[in-house]
């Protein structure tokens, strides 16, 4: 059967040709669909996909006006994702290995089991440490991954989305694949994700140019949201389990629980920190595409 996979694109019109151009060979004597999902991009993302999708049947190009990784997901898993043996999922940026979708299929395969398995980087100056954490703690990347068509239908059959406006998708993904799509405190599940060796991701390192600096400090400011929002969402989650999952980020953001949050004493992490934040306690951290969801919903 044909491997579903969804590539998750926002303003990635110089690499997005590059990902998709990998794919064949990323996937082996495997056939494939490959659905586009390109969200919120204010550049030419979309007009590449398209045209990319007019000359290889395989591709499918879709639009979403809104900027957020989650609902990507949420569409996908709830509106596009059909029976499949499998669903692979890789970020728009990154370049998969040779035969790298393929392993990952045959480690499903493999280990029944298994709700995930998910890739290895490839790249980057802290390949191994990174690698050797994703291993050792069962945790998948959400830069490359696939899922089972069990693990697709259980979430779809149970209505699990994942939090419009959530930063860091794939540690929220392997948490709950750890608890067995339970919430809870119980995260020893670990047959529900491997990681197979041959299976990487390849993707660019940054360099000291204007642009790239300025990615890296949105990509700080990112992070400093993700761990405001996993203190308060895991909290949240291990009490009262998978039904206390927000429909919206925001959502977790109450005064009560927010009296608490610290910047992290690490240089690297305070300043950017300190700027979430504030915006989190003077309300002004969620984007306005989030809002028009809300108003729309």
């Amino acid at each position: 059967m044909t491997i579903s996979v969804c590539v998750l694109a926002h303003n990635e019109e110089r690499l997005i040709e590059r990902t998709l151009g990998a794919l064949e060979e990323a996937c082996g004597d495997r056939a494939f669909r490959a659905h586009v999902i390109v969200n919120g991009s204010a550049d030419r993302s979309a007009a590449i996909v398209h045209r990319l999708a007019r000359e290889d049947r395989r591709i499918v190009g879709h639009e979403l006006e809104i900027a957020d990784k989650a609902n990507a997901w949420n569409y996908y898993i709830h509106e596009l994702a059909l029976d499949a043996p499998a669903h692979c999922f890789l970020d728009g940026d990154i370049r998969p290995g040779r035969g790298s979708i393929q392993h990952l299929i045959e480690a499903l395969e493999n280990n029944p089991q298994a709700y995930a398995a998910a890739a290895l980087p490839g790249s980057g100056r802290s390949k191994e440490p990174w690698s050797a954490e994703l291993v050792k703690n069962h945790y998948l990347s959400g830069n490359l991954y696939a899922l089972s068509d069990h693990a697709v239908a259980l979430m779809r059959r149970r209505g699990i989305r994942l939090p419009v406006g959530a930063k860091g998708e794939d540690g929220l993904l392997s948490y709950l694949f750890l608890t067995d799509l339970q919430g809870g405190k119980d995260d020893t599940h670990t047959q529900r994700i491997v990681n197979p060796e041959d299976a990487r991701f390849y993707f660019d390192s940054l360099s000291l140019s204007p642009a790239d600096i300025r990615l890296y400090w949105r990509r700080l400011l990112r992070y400093s949201e993700r761990s405001f929002q996993n203190q308060l969402l895991y909290a949240l989650l291990k009490e009262c389990g998978v039904a206390a999952l927000p429909s919206y980020i925001r959502e977790i953001y109450t005064e009560d629980r927010i009296r608490d949050l610290r910047p992290r004493n690490r240089l690297l992490y305070f300043v950017s920190d300190r700027l979430v934040l504030n915006k989190i306690r003077k309300g002004s951290l969620f984007p306005q595409a989030e809002e028009k969801k809300r108003q729309e919903a």
